[in-house]
């Protein structure tokens, strides 16, 4: 069994943690010269002060089992996180460092006027901590990035060595945003894309409106790879967004088509009359046509056959492919995008969920699901995971499940959100009255919309402990190893727990268990030994110990069973964190 801890052994450990923080020191004061000549970006870091006096506690993440949404399809179960994304983050940096395939955020564009609050721990009379910040704001800019940057890299730490980050923005801070990303990723790790946010499908009197300048019809998606060597962007199938409108002149049943060009022009040069592009084909009046073709004899008869070949005038004409409107394409994901909703789409998706007009829509900028879809679809396979941790009205959630209702996909998605209240016509909070709300219409139906399933488990984040993260005590560590549980499930991705009681808790999931021994006092431990045996999946099993490793060889005769120790894995992550920022 683990051993005991010592009064020595805290002593030692609480030496060893001043000792990491006094170096941290030192190399930050040994960098200040460099940092004052290099190329980059440069800011007023402003130091963040979070609610309740809970900077540098140690976090946790609590399940909240009654806004469980259990459907039992068979399709995944998704994580909904109400509390601070830093907290969440943080959390997040234990349960799924290097895991995430996809995230996508739409933060705060600190227009002046979008609601974007900064808490600045230093007193500022003429802009108390918390409020809105004004554009006239003298630290308006220093405020965003000193909050964006916290945040960008913890959420680089989460990412899959293939993972991206897309992050909509807009003029207001996409040139610092650039920069930003540019010195977390690399600047060879970051692309710029363009969507254009007007859409005439959707969008009726786009040119109405009276500018005396530029109009401005487009906003940004700054892309982050965490190594863009490793990063693969695959075809996607979708409709072409047509600029013209065509016809069906043989009465084809599959529809309009464009005539596409399969052939060069005569008179081409043909020296290698040999080549197997090179042949001759008769149209159905009988005329004999000799070219240099795209495609191959044999391709040519295939085509023929599924009658996707058009003959011209009567059919004497030149032979060409027949593309039909309605059928997917194959395409990469390109740097301009349009024909993908519009922010007005996003408010009638919204309206038409919540069964309200679009005037009163309780969030007034979501974004379309077809946006969130391409970037996902494009960038990552269907058993991707898929974070937004500022998932604002869930479209990325909504997305998500989509996108696995159209390719049987096994997507999990992973949303963040506080749980503020904003003001669109009447008082609303982001994640109970919005968030939520949209996830669980979409899982059961909606407005005569069928229900996609898929199933939920919410958590929130909290704090235990009574030292910030570096000065951790023993009963600190007690206190992160009792209520640990639902981080580890969460690490596992064994989201259903099968029992509990005051020793230890298991959980399962569809493919394996955890088992968790979360007392420091061992008088039950035989039992949870002789309980974890029983278990016929893979498990991994998390034993309390004062240390990182623990030298216990009770189940090293069972390759299905992996040991592994709490709260002091916990503890390092949240150091490592710590020295970040």
């Amino acid at each position: 069994m683990p051993k005991t801890r010592t009064p020595e052994d805290n002593q030692i450990a609480q030496l060893d943690n001043e000792v990491a923080r006094l170096n941290k020191k030192i190399a930050k004061y040994e960098a200040i010269e460099l940092k004052q000549n290099k190329f980059g970006l440069v800011w007023l870091d402003v130091p963040e002060a979070f609610e309740d006096d809970a900077e540098n506690k140690l976090p946790i993440l609590e399940e909240v089992p009654k806004l469980a949404i259990n459907s039992k399809d068979g399709k995944p179960t998704h994580l909904l996180i109400e509390g601070d994304n830093y907290h969440a983050l943080t959390c997040l940096n234990y349960t799924h460092k290097g895991k995430v395939d996809v995230i996508y955020i739409d933060p705060p564009y600190n227009t002046g006027s979008d609601g974007f609050k900064y808490k600045d721990k230093r007193y500022l009379k003429e802009y108390p901590d918390g409020t809105e910040v004004p554009i006239e704001h003298p630290l308006r800019h220093s405020y965003w990035l000193s909050f964006m940057r916290k945040r960008i890299e913890l959420a680089k730490e989460l990412l899959a060595p293939q993972g991206v980050l897309f992050i909509s923005i807009d003029d207001n801070e996409m040139a610092q945003l650039k920069l930003l990303c540019d010195e977390v990723f690399n600047e060879k790790n970051t692309d710029i894309v363009i969507w254009k946010k007007i859409d005439p499908k959707y969008d009726k009197n786009t040119n109405a409106k009276i500018t005396k300048r530029t109009k401005r019809i487009h906003e940004f998606i700054l892309v982050a790879y965490k190594d863009k060597d490793s990063t693969t962007f695959e075809k996607i199938r979708k409709i072409p967004n047509w600029l013209n409108k065509y016809t069906n002149p043989d009465n084809d049943p599959r529809g309009a088509y464009k005539q596409g060009i399969i052939s060069f022009e005569e008179g081409h040069d043909n020296e290698d009359k040999k080549s197997e592009y090179y042949y001759t084909i008769l149209t159905p009046s009988g005329r004999k046509i000799t070219r240099q073709f795209f495609v191959k004899k044999d391709e040519f008869k295939n085509l023929l056959d599924d009658n996707r070949i058009y003959f011209p005038k009567n059919g004497a004409g030149i032979p060409a492919l027949k593309i039909f409107e309605n059928e997917e394409k194959d395409f990469y994901f390109e740097t301009i995008l349009e024909g993908l909703g519009s922010l007005n789409y996003g408010k009638k998706e919204l309206a038409d969920i919540f069964g309200v007009s679009e005037d009163d829509v309780p969030f007034s900028t979501p974004k379309p699901t077809k946006l969130i879809k391409e970037m996902i679809r494009s960038s990552a396979g269907n058993d991707a995971i898929v974070l937004d941790f500022f998932a604002g009205s869930g479209t990325t959630g909504h997305a998500v499940m989509d996108l696995n209702r159209e390719d049987t996909g096994n997507r999990q998605f992973i949303l963040v959100t506080n749980n503020d209240e904003i003001v669109n016509g009447q008082e609303h909070k982001i994640m109970t009255d919005i968030c939520y709300p949209r996830i669980k219409k979409v899982i059961k139906g909606y407005n005569g919309n069928m229900g996609l399933g898929n199933s939920v488990k919410y958590f929130r984040t909290a704090f235990v402990g009574k030292n910030n993260i570096l000065r951790a005590d023993d009963a600190d560590k007690i206190e992160l190893a009792h209520n640990a549980g639902g981080m580890l499930a969460i690490a596992e991705n064994t989201l259903d727990q099968l029992e509990e009681n005051d020793h230890w808790q298991i959980f399962e999931g569809d493919k394996r268990n955890t088992a968790v021994y979360f007392k420091e006092e061992f008088g039950e431990f035989d039992d949870f030994i002789e309980r974890v045996r029983k278990l016929k999946k893979p498990t991994s099993v998390y034993i309390f110990s004062w240390e990182k490793e623990l030298d216990f060889n009770e189940f090293e005769d069972d390759k299905n069973i992996t040991v592994k120790t709490i709260p002091q894995p916990i503890l390092e992550i949240y150091k490592q964190i710590y020295n970040l920022v």
